[in-house]
């Protein structure tokens, strides 16, 4: 039993940390908790016991390579993800790590071999200097015209047309290479969201290319997927209810699947199975 399986972690999580770009502040989301960091946390956190702390260290419209051409513009101004990874993810002691990069430097024009280099630093100082979990996710998905869509939140706004279907499909190639290298957990969002143009802000890709508060959720659940697939400690909690008992909540006076027998058979013996509680494993 449980041949071949890899579990990625087998102890709870307490600190959990974000580290990208607009995805993962929300942006689009209707409201914060609806991004879907939030979501994502709030999923860990109903199959866990005690809390967890949730730290989002996303920036929108951030890059990771100083390779980036963004890059000129951005030096001096604001800090890009190979600049303050280690405040940002290091020095908060995280267990998880969810990495979420590519999406912005492909579309900057940032070459992958730079990006590449970039990322596997980060990574090899988080291996040697955290125990955590790290989660890779592959880019974000492009809907419609959105490669030649030049919009972003930077100050001439004109930096974002630099990729194509062939150069992202390149980024995600490179992004699974590397998490399978480093042992790493790989989230395809991409595939997750390239067929569902519904759940973007605009599904032809002419206006605001995030997630909206459905694609949001669909990217926090294809997360959770992978986490509850492939690490033990999202099942301690529902592992320890269930040896309170087996669906405890199923009978009482209200049950309403006795309702259902006594639609057809209102004198049943077997409509009392499930008016009547059973009592809790280890009670008399």
């Amino acid at each position: 039993m449980n041949r071949g399986i890899n579990d990625h972690r087998d102890a709870q999580v307490k600190r959990i940390v974000v580290f990208g770009e607009s995805h993962g502040v929300g942006i689009a989301a209707s409201a914060e908790q609806m991004g879907w960091s939030e979501v994502l946390g709030d999923l860990i956190g109903t199959f866990q016991d005690g809390s967890i702390e949730l730290i989002n260290r996303s920036l929108g419209a951030d890059v990771l390579s100083k390779a980036c051409p963004l890059y000129e513009e951005y030096e001096g101004k604001r800090p890009i993800g190979i600049e303050r990874y280690r405040k940002h993810i290091i020095e908060e002691r995280p267990d998880l790590v969810i990495l979420s990069y590519g999406y912005n430097d492909l579309r900057a024009g940032t070459p992958i071999k730079d990006f590449r280099q970039d990322l596997e630093t980060i990574l090899k100082d988080l291996k040697s200097e955290t125990d955590a979990l790290i989660v890779l996710l592959n880019t974000y998905a492009i809907p419609g015209e959105g490669y030649e869509n030049k919009s972003g939140d930077t100050g001439s706004g004109n930096h974002w047309n630099h990729g194509n279907r062939e150069t992202q499909t390149l980024y995600n190639l490179m992004l699974n290479d590397v998490s399978e290298e480093q042992g790493l957990l790989f989230v395809d969002i991409h595939g997750t969201q390239v067929r569902s143009p519904w759940t973007f802000s605009s599904p032809d890709g002419t206006g605001d290319l995030h997630a909206n508060d459905l694609g949001h959720r669909l990217i926090a659940h294809r997360i959770f997927e992978a986490l509850a697939t492939t690490s033990s400690f999202l099942s301690l909690k529902p592992l320890k209810a269930r040896a309170k008992g087996k669906s405890l909540w199923r009978h009482s006076t209200k049950s309403v699947e006795a309702k259902l027998i006594a639609d057809f058979y209102p004198d049943s013996p077997e409509i009392a199975k499930y008016k009547k509680r059973p009592a809790k494993k280890g009670k008399s």
